[in-house]
């Protein structure tokens, strides 16, 4: 599966907020936290703004799925010799490209970033991800930091579904996804709002390869206030070796956000096919 667009749906005006692609590896055993500022050193004409967060756990899809024994809460201690590496956010001028990068994990985000940037597309952004990943991998080399093997990809797509002529209340939900129906019933009467998430499994050549997640909570655009359901859909999993799963995961994403939404919104967004 290539990553021209084809028989994929295409919107000219879709209400992709943010853009995810991901990958996972094992961790690299010689990275340390001066890594991280080398490696800022080799993108920071680009990526001038530097933060920190807590590290991502490790998160791998399996077939069959291991079953979670007991309802308890468990709380572990861990101690360490040396204090854990950081993840790092590497984030350009106006906010809309961060890279992400831990001992395990590279992500490269696009974001709107409370600006009218135009989503770039699938195609762009993916173009940027290999071009950065490279350079990491490079990098990696140069410092003898380990050997990179991906071992999960993530695509995500963050959407924000505002009010406008289809729906004006978080009650509208049937009027913005086909997955959701309002009862018929006097008792509980009609849902205010709603939340659901659901998981998919991700086939290839009739073996599992992944899961796709998809995500709806009722919210509000700081901005303006308006009302707006915030709709992410991840695709996780693998096929082959390194990044072949993209191209898969996002066909998944994007065929299954135009079933689980509705023709009317569908006509909002532009739908050219």
């Amino acid at each position: 599966m290539t990553g021209s667009r084809g028989d994929t749906p295409d919107f000219s005006d879709p209400p992709v907020a943010e853009h995810v692609l991901s990958v996972q590896f094992a961790p690299l055993p010689n990275i340390h936290v001066a890594h991280m500022g080398l490696f800022w050193n080799e993108i920071k004409g680009r990526f001038p703004k530097s933060e920190e967060r807590s590290e991502l756990p490790a998160i791998v899809e399996q077939f069959p799925e291991i079953p979670r024994h007991g309802t308890g809460v468990q709380i572990q201690f861990q101690t360490f010799e040396v204090p854990p590496v950081p993840r790092c956010w590497f984030v350009n001028n106006d906010g809309t490209e961060l890279i992400q990068l831990q001992k395990d994990r590279f992500i490269k985000n696009w974001r709107q970033a409370g600006t009218e940037a135009e989503y770039p597309r699938y195609e762009r952004v993916k173009a940027g991800f290999e071009e950065d990943f490279e350079i990491f991998r490079r990098f990696a080399k140069k410092e003898n930091l380990g050997e990179i093997h991906v071992n999960q990809c993530e695509v995500t797509y963050i959407n924000h579904i505002v009010a406008g002529e289809v729906w004006t209340e978080h009650s509208d939900m049937d009027k913005v996804f086909t997955s959701w129906r309002q009862p018929e019933f006097d008792f509980p009467g009609k849902a205010a709002d709603a939340g659901w998430t659901a998981r998919f499994m991700i086939p290839d050549n009739n073996n599992p390869v992944g899961r796709l997640h998809v995500n709806v909570q009722p919210s509000t655009r700081v901005q303006d206030g308006r009302r707006m359901f915030v709709m992410s859909l991840t695709a996780r999993g693998q096929i082959g070796t390194e990044i072949d799963f993209f191209d898969l995961g996002r066909q998944w994403v994007v065929r299954s956000f135009k079933n689980l939404t509705t023709a009317e919104m569908h006509r909002v967004w532009g739908l050219r096919n």
